[in-house]
């Protein structure tokens, strides 16, 4: 039972120390109450420590992800990229997890269909909207360019491409800022997607049920 515990908490190095004891001691007296003290009892009670060690990662990240969100909602201090970064790191832990848990074949393909078209989305959105920005800031550079050329031949001429090679650059600003804000949105959806599969089909222990870190 002491290896199990010890292979658990070596699966654990993305929680702090004192979350990782919190974890460590609940299995603990869990097998122990439940007069497991072997390694393949602990096993049959609570799975190997890989799965389990996944899904305490999940369920912690779900719920610092949403105890963000709460804060956010109240102060306003969680910036965009912290927003996007938090739900990226939920999803990957998620994912995971989910690989690890012992679903039926078809709620598996259910889950895989749901990820590959959400992110398929996500990706064609995402080029899409890049294609349009890069585009827009090649035709201010050569706006600017041509309008420097013409200055010394038409200067008005020149003047009015340099208007436009600003005009376009700074439209570029705004669509960045656009595709950032896309991107969050998206990244946020499947984030919650994520959780509610998750939380729909993943198996839970006795215990994991009982575990709240």
């Amino acid at each position: 039972m002491t290896d199990y515990i010890r292979a658990v908490e070596k699966l654990l190095g993305q929680l702090t120390t004192a979350e990782q004891q919190e974890v460590v001691e609940y299995y603990r007296e869990y097998l122990l109450d439940a007069g497991i003290d072997t390694y393949q009892g602990a096993v049959d009670e609570l799975g190997s420590p890989r799965p389990l060690a996944r899904k305490v990662l999940a369920d912690y990240s779900i719920r610092m992800n949403e105890k963000d969100k709460a804060d956010a909602d109240t102060s306003q201090s969680r910036s965009m990229v912290q927003a996007t970064k938090s739900n990226v790191r939920t999803v990957w832990l998620i994912i995971l997890a989910m690989l690890s848990a012992p679903v039926t074949i078809p709620i598996l393909l259910l889950i895989m269909a749901l990820f590959i078209a959400f992110a398929a989305a996500l990706f064609g959105l995402i080029v899409a909207v890049l294609a349009v920005f890069l585009s827009i800031v090649a035709l201010g550079v050569v706006g600017l360019v041509v309008g420097i050329i013409m200055l010394f031949q038409a200067p008005w001429t020149g003047i009015f491409y340099l208007g436009v090679g600003l005009f376009f650059l700074g439209a570029s600003l705004l669509g960045w800022l656009i595709l950032k804000w896309v991107s969050s949105w998206v990244i946020g959806g499947l984030s919650w997607l994520a959780k509610k599969i998750y939380q729909r089909f993943i198996p839970r222990s006795r215990a994991e049920r009982g575990h709240k870190l």
